[in-house]
């Protein structure tokens, strides 16, 4: 879908709905991106995000405007939200399979921490993902590359549509996976532990860190990529 098609569906909002309804709906269809953009690479923008929302509203508009007032607003939601995520399934092939292989890292790690009673030794991840050690480190740099070595990345087939109202506190949600993060940072190897506190604590670059740890900055990109898929693990968001 072009951006014109996109701006095209905004403009049709504005021209089908009388101005009280263009505001009420606006600060869903925004506030619905902000929330997905925060659980998606740094490339995908708000903006993006919020054009095929409008597209999901006015097939909502269309299609169930006759609807009581509440139960429109929970299905405006459900086309809403369900346009994003159409958009976000539908880009590159190679994103929506590095995104499976972020997934496959973390649950491999989980795997073998509970079977081995321990935090598994790296070359024991990629023998267990049939990978020989060197294709394991370059996985994780392309995962790094792709921006998903982040904790707070979800897969998005997993992800449920919400009720209109905010049935999930975002502030207490960031507290508790703060303090799961936390527990398991205990449990990070020393040389991950001080990638993520370089990284995130002192503000260094990665060729910043790799001088410290005597390595390059693909080197530090690998180790950053394992130390966050480790916590995705242990916190359970893999």
């Amino acid at each position: 879908m072009t951006m014109a098609v996109i701006a095209e569906a905004e403009s049709r909002a504005r021209r089908s709905m009388n101005r009280t309804e263009y505001e009420r709906f606006l600060p869903l269809v925004r506030r619905t991106a902000m929330r997905l953009a925060r659980r998606v690479p740094a490339t995908i923008t708000v903006a993006d995000l919020v054009g095929y929302g409008w597209v999901g509203l006015m097939e909502a508009y269309h299609r169930a405007a006759n609807m009581p007032e509440e139960e429109f607003e929970a299905y405006a939601l459900y086309r809403v939200r369900g346009a994003m995520l159409d958009y976000l399934r539908s880009l590159d092939p190679a994103t929506r399979d590095l995104r499976k292989a972020s997934k496959r890292v973390a649950h491999s790690i989980r795997g073998l921490s509970q079977k081995l009673g321990r935090e598994p030794e790296e070359e024991e991840i990629a023998e267990s993902m049939g990978m020989q050690l060197r294709g394991y480190r370059e996985l994780l740099e392309k995962i790094a590359a792709a921006g998903m070595a982040r904790l707070e990345l979800l897969d998005l087939d997993d992800v449920e549509v919400e009720s209109a109202g905010e049935t999930i506190d975002d502030t207490v949600a960031k507290r508790r996976l703060a303090d799961a993060v936390a527990i398991a940072m205990d449990t990070l190897p020393p040389k991950l532990l001080q990638v993520l506190a370089l990284y995130y604590q002192e503000g260094c670059t990665l060729r910043q860190i790799g001088a410290v740890l005597g390595v390059g900055e693909s080197r530090v990109s690998q180790l950053h990529t394992e130390a966050i898929h480790r916590l995705r693990a242990a916190v359970g968001k893999e």
